[in-house]
Protein backbone atom coordinates (compact mmCIF):
# COMPACT_ATOMS: atom_id res chain seq x y z
CA UNK A 1 0.00 0.00 0.00
CA UNK A 2 2.53 2.90 0.79
CA UNK A 3 4.59 1.74 -2.54
CA UNK A 4 1.68 2.69 -4.35
CA UNK A 5 1.04 5.73 -2.51
CA UNK A 6 4.93 6.56 -3.05
CA UNK A 7 4.52 5.87 -6.91
CA UNK A 8 1.21 8.00 -7.00
CA UNK A 9 2.86 10.98 -5.22
CA UNK A 10 5.88 10.81 -7.55
CA UNK A 11 3.62 10.78 -10.46
CA UNK A 12 0.92 13.88 -8.97
CA UNK A 13 3.89 16.13 -7.42
CA UNK A 14 6.65 15.59 -10.07
CA UNK A 15 10.20 17.71 -9.75
CA UNK A 16 9.26 21.65 -10.82
CA UNK A 17 11.89 20.86 -13.63
CA UNK A 18 9.91 18.01 -15.22
CA UNK A 19 6.69 19.67 -14.82
CA UNK A 20 8.10 23.23 -16.80
CA UNK A 21 9.36 20.93 -19.52
CA UNK A 22 5.54 19.40 -19.83
CA UNK A 23 3.96 22.65 -19.89
CA UNK A 24 5.87 23.88 -22.99
CA UNK A 25 6.02 20.01 -24.60
CA UNK A 26 1.83 20.19 -23.95
CA UNK A 27 1.81 23.62 -25.78
CA UNK A 28 4.08 22.91 -28.90
CA UNK A 29 1.79 19.71 -29.13
CA UNK A 30 -1.17 21.28 -28.85
CA UNK A 31 -0.66 23.97 -31.39
CA UNK A 32 0.49 21.35 -33.71
CA UNK A 33 -2.75 19.51 -33.34
CA UNK A 34 -4.93 22.17 -33.74
CA UNK A 35 -3.09 24.28 -35.98
CA UNK A 36 -1.96 21.66 -38.41
CA UNK A 37 -4.67 19.82 -40.22
CA UNK A 38 -1.96 17.06 -41.38
CA UNK A 39 -1.76 15.78 -37.84
CA UNK A 40 -1.59 12.64 -37.30
CA UNK A 41 -4.05 11.21 -35.08
CA UNK A 42 -1.64 9.11 -33.11
CA UNK A 43 0.03 12.33 -32.19
CA UNK A 44 -3.28 14.30 -31.41
CA UNK A 45 -3.80 11.31 -28.91
CA UNK A 46 -0.79 11.89 -27.55
CA UNK A 47 -1.24 15.58 -27.10
CA UNK A 48 -4.22 15.43 -25.16
CA UNK A 49 -2.79 12.64 -23.10
CA UNK A 50 0.29 14.73 -22.34
CA UNK A 51 -2.07 18.15 -21.54
CA UNK A 52 -4.26 16.44 -19.67
CA UNK A 53 -1.85 14.85 -16.85
CA UNK A 54 0.22 18.41 -17.07
CA UNK A 55 -2.84 20.36 -16.27
CA UNK A 56 -3.10 17.81 -13.52
CA UNK A 57 -0.32 17.81 -12.33
CA UNK A 58 -0.57 21.42 -12.33
CA UNK A 59 -3.79 22.02 -10.03
CA UNK A 60 -2.11 19.55 -7.71
CA UNK A 61 0.33 22.23 -7.06
CA UNK A 62 -2.06 24.90 -7.24
CA UNK A 63 -2.43 24.70 -3.19
CA UNK A 64 0.95 24.80 -1.93
CA UNK A 65 1.89 27.90 -4.10
CA UNK A 66 -0.98 29.49 -2.95
CA UNK A 67 -0.26 29.02 0.50
CA UNK A 68 3.74 30.03 0.00
CA UNK A 69 2.23 33.24 -1.91
CA UNK A 70 -0.39 34.22 1.20
CA UNK A 71 2.55 33.56 3.56
CA UNK A 72 4.32 35.85 1.69
CA UNK A 73 1.98 38.62 1.12
CA UNK A 74 0.76 38.65 4.66
CA UNK A 75 4.93 38.74 5.56
CA UNK A 76 4.82 42.50 3.88
CA UNK A 77 3.74 44.93 5.86
CA UNK A 78 1.62 47.11 3.34
CA UNK A 79 0.16 44.28 1.25
CA UNK A 80 -0.65 42.37 5.05
CA UNK A 81 -2.44 45.76 5.52
CA UNK A 82 -4.56 45.59 2.28
CA UNK A 83 -5.66 42.19 3.05
CA UNK A 84 -6.55 42.60 6.71
CA UNK A 85 -7.96 46.63 6.45
CA UNK A 86 -11.27 45.96 4.68
CA UNK A 87 -11.58 50.04 4.66
CA UNK A 88 -8.70 50.44 3.28
CA UNK A 89 -9.34 48.63 0.21
CA UNK A 90 -12.56 50.06 -0.39
CA UNK A 91 -10.59 53.18 -0.12
CA UNK A 92 -8.21 52.01 -3.07
CA UNK A 93 -11.02 50.99 -4.79
CA UNK A 94 -13.00 54.69 -4.48
CA UNK A 95 -9.92 56.42 -5.52
CA UNK A 96 -8.84 54.50 -7.87
CA UNK A 97 -12.01 54.39 -9.45
CA UNK A 98 -12.46 58.27 -9.33
CA UNK A 99 -8.64 58.54 -11.73
CA UNK A 100 -10.05 55.75 -14.31
CA UNK A 101 -12.98 57.19 -14.66
CA UNK A 102 -11.90 60.86 -15.23
CA UNK A 103 -9.28 59.47 -17.36
CA UNK A 104 -12.05 57.53 -20.02
CA UNK A 105 -14.36 60.61 -19.79
CA UNK A 106 -11.34 62.33 -21.31
CA UNK A 107 -9.75 60.47 -23.66
CA UNK A 108 -14.00 59.18 -24.90
CA UNK A 109 -14.42 63.58 -25.12
CA UNK A 110 -11.11 63.81 -27.31
CA UNK A 111 -11.76 60.52 -29.55
CA UNK A 112 -15.91 61.70 -30.14
CA UNK A 113 -14.52 65.16 -31.21
CA UNK A 114 -11.99 63.30 -33.64
CA UNK A 115 -14.39 61.13 -35.06
CA UNK A 116 -17.90 62.80 -34.09
CA UNK A 117 -19.34 59.85 -32.55
CA UNK A 118 -22.78 59.87 -30.67
CA UNK A 119 -21.37 56.44 -29.09
CA UNK A 120 -18.40 58.14 -27.54
CA UNK A 121 -20.03 61.44 -26.73
CA UNK A 122 -22.33 59.07 -24.92
CA UNK A 123 -19.57 56.81 -22.83
CA UNK A 124 -18.39 60.08 -22.12
CA UNK A 125 -21.43 61.55 -20.00
CA UNK A 126 -21.57 58.29 -18.95
CA UNK A 127 -17.94 58.15 -17.66
CA UNK A 128 -18.36 61.92 -16.30
CA UNK A 129 -21.23 61.02 -13.95
CA UNK A 130 -19.66 58.03 -12.98
CA UNK A 131 -16.53 60.43 -11.94
CA UNK A 132 -18.76 62.65 -10.32
CA UNK A 133 -20.27 60.20 -7.91
CA UNK A 134 -16.78 58.98 -7.36
CA UNK A 135 -15.99 62.32 -6.19
CA UNK A 136 -18.54 63.53 -3.89
CA UNK A 137 -18.19 59.93 -2.13
CA UNK A 138 -13.94 60.97 -1.81
CA UNK A 139 -14.82 64.60 -0.68
CA UNK A 140 -17.27 63.21 1.97
CA UNK A 141 -14.89 60.36 3.10
CA UNK A 142 -11.72 62.97 3.61
CA UNK A 143 -14.18 65.01 5.66
CA UNK A 144 -15.52 61.79 7.54
CA UNK A 145 -11.89 60.93 8.44
CA UNK A 146 -11.10 64.13 9.99
CA UNK A 147 -14.92 64.29 12.17
CA UNK A 148 -14.99 62.92 15.96
CA UNK A 149 -18.28 62.65 15.91
CA UNK A 150 -20.17 59.61 15.09
CA UNK A 151 -23.58 60.82 14.44
CA UNK A 152 -22.15 63.92 12.12
CA UNK A 153 -20.00 61.18 10.31
CA UNK A 154 -23.29 59.00 9.55
CA UNK A 155 -24.99 62.01 8.76
CA UNK A 156 -22.88 63.06 6.08
CA UNK A 157 -22.10 59.88 4.58
CA UNK A 158 -25.83 59.44 4.51
CA UNK A 159 -26.03 62.95 2.52
CA UNK A 160 -23.33 61.82 0.04
CA UNK A 161 -25.56 58.58 -0.18
CA UNK A 162 -28.83 60.75 -1.22
CA UNK A 163 -26.88 62.61 -3.93
CA UNK A 164 -25.24 59.23 -5.04
CA UNK A 165 -28.62 58.01 -5.40
CA UNK A 166 -30.38 61.20 -7.31
CA UNK A 167 -26.82 60.73 -9.29
CA UNK A 168 -27.94 57.19 -10.43
CA UNK A 169 -31.26 58.72 -12.04
CA UNK A 170 -28.96 61.05 -13.76
CA UNK A 171 -26.36 58.15 -14.75
CA UNK A 172 -29.56 55.63 -15.92
CA UNK A 173 -30.78 59.11 -18.52
CA UNK A 174 -26.47 58.40 -19.99
CA UNK A 175 -26.72 54.36 -19.93
CA UNK A 176 -30.36 55.11 -21.60
CA UNK A 177 -28.52 56.94 -24.23
CA UNK A 178 -25.91 54.41 -24.93
CA UNK A 179 -28.76 51.79 -25.42
CA UNK A 180 -30.57 53.65 -27.45
CA UNK A 181 -27.62 54.21 -30.01
CA UNK A 182 -26.44 50.38 -29.81
CA UNK A 183 -30.88 49.65 -30.97
CA UNK A 184 -31.61 52.47 -33.30
CA UNK A 185 -28.04 53.68 -34.45
CA UNK A 186 -27.26 49.91 -35.30
CA UNK A 187 -23.96 50.75 -33.30
CA UNK A 188 -21.72 47.36 -33.30
CA UNK A 189 -18.38 47.01 -30.74
CA UNK A 190 -15.61 44.53 -32.35
CA UNK A 191 -12.78 43.63 -30.15
CA UNK A 192 -9.53 42.41 -32.11
CA UNK A 193 -8.98 38.59 -32.01
CA UNK A 194 -9.48 36.58 -28.87
CA UNK A 195 -9.28 39.47 -26.77
CA UNK A 196 -13.14 39.28 -26.59
CA UNK A 197 -13.13 36.03 -24.02
CA UNK A 198 -10.78 37.96 -22.01
CA UNK A 199 -13.12 40.77 -21.57
CA UNK A 200 -15.87 38.47 -21.20
CA UNK A 201 -14.44 36.80 -18.17
CA UNK A 202 -13.55 40.13 -16.78
CA UNK A 203 -16.71 41.59 -17.04
CA UNK A 204 -18.63 38.33 -15.41
CA UNK A 205 -15.78 38.49 -13.32
CA UNK A 206 -16.78 41.88 -11.89
CA UNK A 207 -20.61 41.40 -12.16
CA UNK A 208 -19.73 38.35 -9.71
CA UNK A 209 -17.76 40.59 -7.82
CA UNK A 210 -20.76 43.56 -7.77
CA UNK A 211 -23.49 41.23 -7.01
CA UNK A 212 -21.11 40.41 -3.70
CA UNK A 213 -20.31 43.30 -2.91
CA UNK A 214 -24.10 44.31 -3.23
CA UNK A 215 -25.63 41.80 -0.44
CA UNK A 216 -22.42 42.18 1.61
CA UNK A 217 -22.37 45.96 2.08
CA UNK A 218 -26.66 46.42 1.70
CA UNK A 219 -26.98 47.79 5.27
CA UNK A 220 -25.52 51.42 5.19
CA UNK A 221 -23.60 51.17 8.31
CA UNK A 222 -21.12 52.86 6.51
CA UNK A 223 -23.41 54.82 3.55
CA UNK A 224 -20.37 55.77 2.04
CA UNK A 225 -18.66 52.25 0.91
CA UNK A 226 -22.18 51.00 0.33
CA UNK A 227 -22.49 53.65 -2.35
CA UNK A 228 -19.14 52.49 -3.59
CA UNK A 229 -20.95 49.10 -3.78
CA UNK A 230 -23.87 50.36 -5.85
CA UNK A 231 -21.63 52.19 -8.18
CA UNK A 232 -19.79 49.03 -8.77
CA UNK A 233 -23.20 47.56 -9.26
CA UNK A 234 -24.32 49.59 -11.91
CA UNK A 235 -20.78 49.50 -13.90
CA UNK A 236 -20.79 46.29 -13.88
CA UNK A 237 -24.25 45.92 -15.38
CA UNK A 238 -23.25 48.57 -18.31
CA UNK A 239 -20.61 46.02 -18.86
CA UNK A 240 -22.35 43.20 -19.73
CA UNK A 241 -24.68 44.95 -21.75
CA UNK A 242 -21.20 46.15 -24.03
CA UNK A 243 -19.98 42.80 -23.62
CA UNK A 244 -23.43 41.49 -24.87
CA UNK A 245 -23.14 44.11 -27.81
CA UNK A 246 -19.65 42.85 -28.64
CA UNK A 247 -20.78 39.39 -28.73
CA UNK A 248 -23.57 39.35 -31.24
CA UNK A 249 -21.00 41.72 -33.51
CA UNK A 250 -18.61 39.05 -33.22
CA UNK A 251 -20.69 35.73 -33.71
CA UNK A 252 -24.23 37.23 -34.55
CA UNK A 253 -25.53 38.98 -37.83
CA UNK A 254 -24.51 42.23 -37.74
CA UNK A 255 -27.70 44.45 -37.82
CA UNK A 256 -30.50 41.47 -38.11
CA UNK A 257 -33.60 42.37 -35.79
CA UNK A 258 -33.28 39.64 -33.34
CA UNK A 259 -29.51 40.88 -32.26
CA UNK A 260 -31.80 44.50 -32.15
CA UNK A 261 -34.34 43.02 -29.93
CA UNK A 262 -31.43 40.93 -27.55
CA UNK A 263 -29.91 44.22 -27.16
CA UNK A 264 -32.85 46.34 -26.36
CA UNK A 265 -34.21 43.87 -23.64
CA UNK A 266 -31.00 43.23 -22.23
CA UNK A 267 -30.71 47.37 -21.95
CA UNK A 268 -33.95 47.67 -20.88
CA UNK A 269 -33.55 44.95 -18.17
CA UNK A 270 -30.29 47.24 -16.74
CA UNK A 271 -32.07 50.68 -17.07
CA UNK A 272 -35.00 48.84 -14.90
CA UNK A 273 -32.39 47.16 -12.30
CA UNK A 274 -30.65 50.75 -11.93
CA UNK A 275 -33.68 52.18 -11.74
CA UNK A 276 -34.92 50.35 -9.12
CA UNK A 277 -31.50 50.56 -6.87
CA UNK A 278 -31.38 54.11 -7.28
CA UNK A 279 -34.79 54.81 -5.97
CA UNK A 280 -34.29 52.12 -2.99
CA UNK A 281 -31.14 54.48 -1.93
CA UNK A 282 -33.46 57.05 -1.70
CA UNK A 283 -35.96 55.37 0.21
CA UNK A 284 -33.26 53.74 2.78
CA UNK A 285 -31.60 56.87 3.20
CA UNK A 286 -35.07 59.23 3.96
CA UNK A 287 -35.79 56.26 6.83
CA UNK A 288 -32.25 56.36 8.20
CA UNK A 289 -32.52 60.19 8.05
CA UNK A 290 -35.59 59.94 10.26
CA UNK A 291 -33.86 56.82 12.84
CA UNK A 292 -30.71 58.87 13.41
CA UNK A 293 -32.71 62.27 14.44
CA UNK A 294 -34.91 60.28 16.24
CA UNK A 295 -32.08 58.65 18.09
CA UNK A 296 -30.04 61.87 18.78
CA UNK A 297 -32.91 63.67 20.22
CA UNK A 298 -33.14 60.60 22.44
CA UNK A 299 -29.38 60.72 23.42
CA UNK A 300 -29.88 64.76 23.93
CA UNK A 301 -32.86 63.96 26.12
Amino acid sequence: MDKWKKIGKILLFPHVILIFFLVNISVVLLAYAFCDGTCPEIVAYISYFVSAYTLTVVCARMPGIFKRVKRGLYSNRYANRYLTEKELRIRISLYGGLLLNIAFAIFKVIMGVLYQSKWLFAMAGYNTILSVMRFVLVYRDQINLHNESDYERKMQGLHSYKVCGWLMILLNSAISVIVMIVVFGNQTIAYPGYMIYAIAAYAFYCLTMAIINLVKYWHRENPIFSAVKRIGMAKALVSIFTLQVAMLTQFGNSGSNDNRMANAMTGIAVCVFITVMAVLMLKGVKTDYAYMKQENTKGKE
